[in-house]
């Protein structure tokens, strides 16, 4: 959903290239999705997630806006795109890294799990998947192991 909403921001321009300040007004008052503070919210985790870059002070999208089909009468929902978790951060990770869609590199995760006969957690096959595309994953494995005996009520077994 934050990609549509990115690439929804974009073509409603027809730039290539804003400024965070164009961004978060078109965001906030030509589209009237988001308050300026969540506009601001919004755009800062997109820059985190691989979704926007930032050269010169212009923002434009690490991905080709295009390929993105705004549905019409689209309305975010700011909930389901600010809120991640290290799983969604992982795929998120392994998305931008790969340039495939979070929903091929969720399958991809899904399919692995199941040859894996589901023994392991979704986010620990997201961590084997990610390994095996050269992206560095030490700074996920204490998030996951967190992630893990809090899912166990605390019970590790070992």
């Amino acid at each position: 959903m934050l990609r549509t909403v990115i690439a929804a921001a974009f073509k409603s321009k027809g730039k290539k290239n804003l400024s965070r300040s164009e961004l978060n007004y078109i965001l906030s008052f030509d589209l009237k999705w988001f308050t300026h503070e969540k506009s601001k919210e919004l755009v800062n985790v997109s820059l985190k997630k691989g979704l926007l870059k930032e050269e010169n002070e212009m923002l434009q999208p690490a991905f080709d806006i295009h390929k993105v089909e705004v549905p019409l009468g689209f309305k975010p929902e700011l909930k389901k795109i600010i809120t991640s978790n290290t799983f969604d951060e992982i795929v998120w990770e392994l998305a931008s890294k790969t340039g495939k869609e979070v929903v091929e590199i969720t399958a991809m995760i899904n399919s692995m799990q199941e040859r894996l006969s589901n023994i392991l957690d979704l986010s620990v096959v997201a961590l084997i998947l990610a390994k095996q595309y050269g992206i560095e994953i030490d700074s996920y494995i204490d998030k996951v192991w967190s992630d893990l005996i809090r899912k166990g009520d605390g019970e590790v077994v070992g």
